[in-house]
């Protein structure tokens, strides 16, 4: 490939953590990724970041024997990774694929998130909180999700499951493409219009102080519905303010959230769930939609917009 394209750089990573941030720093053009790494659930975070970047990529199996990990993994078997190459390849056939990728279509400038003019947005008046959980899928659909927000956006507060090294890629990750700004959830933090703050990968749980102005709060404890931070946690820290919060559960795996956005409806917060045809795993919110706790089941192209117009209620 060098031969073939003079002054490439090649930069080589043995860990997804190691991968990530170099992808952050140089954006390259393309990745080969080993099938195993694909198989991680933190792949979720390299496939975002290659999404934002527009980054081509393409799993490498140990042999055409083997069963890809697109064959078992929702998240690949949405569109990503639909080519595989193995180690037994001739090396033209990785430069063949390589080729093809580089030079399909690129996204414009306009692809990579809301443009940042240096305007201000009226500041926000509502008294809404938009509280948000997500798990596995969880990464691509808050972009989707965030990037439909404005720089006013109402005051919001996210638990995310991710592995605890990409908490802060994740943050980063958002905050380069969302008007709004993205923070990394800290202990007692007044909320404001404008921020959101992302509890992932973190050792405490996440949640607010009952009383204004509301604050976070990090807790220490024992796993929540199987989970450290916990969806749960969150949502029933917010019940003694309900008939102000606004809430979703998005696509995830098991059940977290669904008690606690029960709880939330039942003291007078709108509360809604990712639809199934939109969720990578249908897990978490069939739960909020079986058991009630979600008001109306919502497709993410239409739940950014949803959120906000229930905060003007």
């Amino acid at each position: 490939m060098e031969s073939a394209y003079p002054g490439m750089q090649v930069l080589l990573a043995n860990n997804l953590m190691t991968a990530y941030n170099q992808a952050e720093s140089v954006q390259p053009t393309f990745a080969f990724i080993e099938d195993g790494f694909t198989k991680l659930p933190e792949f979720e975070m390299m496939m975002a970041l290659f999404s934002a970047l527009d980054t081509r990529w393409v799993s490498v199996m140990d042999s055409h024997s083997e069963a890809p990990a697109r064959k078992s993994n929702p998240l690949l078997d949405r569109g990503a990774g639909i080519f595989e190459l193995s180690k037994s390849d001739h090396p033209v056939q990785f430069v063949q694929y390589f080729d093809m990728m580089v030079k399909a279509p690129r996204r414009t400038a306009s692809g990579r998130g809301p443009a940042m003019n240096g305007t201000k947005a009226p500041v926000s008046t509502t008294d809404k909180i938009i509280l948000i959980g997500s798990s596995t899928g969880g990464v691509e659909a808050l972009r989707s999700l965030l990037v439909g927000f404005p720089a006013n956006c109402p005051p919001t507060v996210i638990v995310q499951h991710t592995g605890k090294n990409f908490g802060p890629g994740l943050v980063a990750l958002l905050n380069r493409i969302c008007a709004a700004s993205v923070v990394a959830a800290q202990d007692s933090i007044q909320l404001q219009p404008g921020t959101v703050h992302i509890a992932a990968g973190q050792s405490q749980h996440l949640g607010l102080t009952p009383r204004k102005p509301h604050r976070t709060r990090l807790k220490e404890g024992p796993p929540i519905s199987g989970h450290t931070p916990s969806v749960d946690a969150l949502f029933s820290s917010a019940v003694p303010f309900a008939k102000n919060v606004v809430a979703t559960i998005l696509t995830g795996m098991g059940q977290d959230g669904a008690r606690g956005l029960l709880e939330l409806r039942k003291a007078g917060a709108t509360t809604f769930a990712q639809d199934e045809k939109s969720s990578v795993v249908y897990g978490m919110p069939r739960v909020a939609w079986q058991n009630g706790a979600a008001q109306k089941q919502v497709s993410l192209a239409r739940m950014a917009g949803t959120l906000l117009q229930a905060c003007k209620a």
